[in-house]
């Protein structure tokens, strides 16, 4: 039995958020149900709510700032939770140094860290039989050493290279670190990024060409699926022309809970851009009640999103792709984003989810969060 949904305590819009921030710093998944403001009233009652399992610990950081004070904490938990992190997952391929440009340039604008990583094949893990009896190959000891030495000769030169695009974008006060690490990749990076908690992954993709059996062995689609962190997919066919370029993003809505959860981590990954964002709901069976939900949800987004420019819309389309990607190239859309939801792994493999579909069918990034 999963998790119930408890409510930690109800509060004014700028409190809550605060508070959201805070148990964010700990660890602890929250999401904020507004329920006035979204439903067009005052901007008063803003439910916190969180995990049953979280909520002993989460009343006890309600204790800390009941007696420390809510501003601060707040305080406190800047200093805790900077600089923010990007994690560049590569393959030292075309597409992997067309994401590294897209990372560097939003470092420099976030004032992140970045942290490089290479994961080199084990033929160990792809040689052990089924069958009781099994003889080592010494020959793949060789393998190993040379494949590692492979890698950490193509990553010290990717370093070297990445370096000099730093300082020519006067980004010195950058760090860049590094990490080679052994075994299938998208496990790797998973397992990775849980320990090293980033802002965003940013990653390159092969894109639209990539062949259909092959849509279910993509690392990138496999780390937008799995990763509870955001994911920037860059398709290799993407044409990047630097971040000054990037005007706009499409967020793709179903007007629930979980989308409030992400605008909260899309604002603070797009916020140093001076972008445009269309929220955008592809309604293929006609349901005229979608408006309703989408008037009360503009009136949410009007208060979090004070000075961005923003745009609405209902896209009506037999075929979701066609709708979609009209609308796109219609608008001239630089950035896709969405929410997927967690689900079993016989239904990922049967039913590939939205956000995977998109990965192949679009040359324009993709930024995915989980809900």
């Amino acid at each position: 039995m999963g998790d119930k949904i408890v409510t930690l305590t109800t509060t004014t819009y700028q409190h809550a958020h605060i508070i959201k921030s805070l148990l964010e710093i700990e660890g602890i998944y929250s999401f904020l149900k507004n329920v006035n403001a979204i439903g067009g009233g005052i901007n008063l009652g803003v439910t916190v709510r969180v995990k049953s399992s979280d909520l002993e610990k989460a009343i006890k950081l309600m204790t800390s700032i009941e007696e420390v004070g809510l501003e601060k904490m707040m305080k406190k938990s800047k200093i805790k939770n900077s600089p923010p992190q990007i994690l560049l997952p590569i393959d030292f391929s075309d597409y992997s140094d067309k994401a590294a440009d897209m990372a560097l340039d939003w470092a420099i604008l976030l004032e992140a860290d970045i942290n490089v990583i290479n994961v080199f094949f084990n033929p160990i893990l792809n040689t052990l039989p089924f069958a009781d009896n099994y003889v080592y190959d010494s020959s793949l000891d060789k393998m190993i050493i040379d494949m590692e030495e492979r890698a950490e000769k193509n990553m010290k030169k990717f370093i070297t290279k990445f370096k000099k695009k730093r300082e020519a974008k006067g980004g010195e006060n950058i760090k860049i670190k590094k990490k080679l690490l052994k075994g299938v990749a998208e496990e790797e990076i998973l397992k990775y990024s849980k320990e090293y908690e980033p802002s965003v992954i940013i990653m390159g993709t092969r894109g639209k060409d990539k062949k259909a059996e092959d849509l279910i062995g993509s690392v990138t689609a496999e780390v937008m699926e799995r990763s509870k962190f955001p994911v920037l997919a860059v398709p290799e066919d993407f044409k990047y022309k630097g971040v000054d370029n990037i005007k706009s993003v499409l967020y793709l809505t179903t007007f629930d809970e979980a989308d409030l959860v992400a605008l909260d981590k899309l604002e603070r990954i797009i916020n140093p851009l001076d972008l445009k964002i269309y929220f955008i709901h592809v309604n293929i069976d006609s349901k005229k009640w979608e408006q309703s939900k989408l008037n009360n949800f503009k009136n949410y987004i009007e208060k979090r999103f004070t000075n961005t420019a923003v745009e609405y819309d209902i896209i009506e389309s037999e075929d979701f792709w066609v709708g979609l990607e009209g609308y796109i190239h219609e608008k001239n859309i630089d950035i896709i984003s969405l929410t997927t939801r967690r689900r079993n792994l016989v239904a990922r493999l049967i039913n590939p989810s939205v956000g995977k579909k998109m990965l192949f069918h679009t040359n324009t990034p993709i930024l995915m969060f989980h809900s």
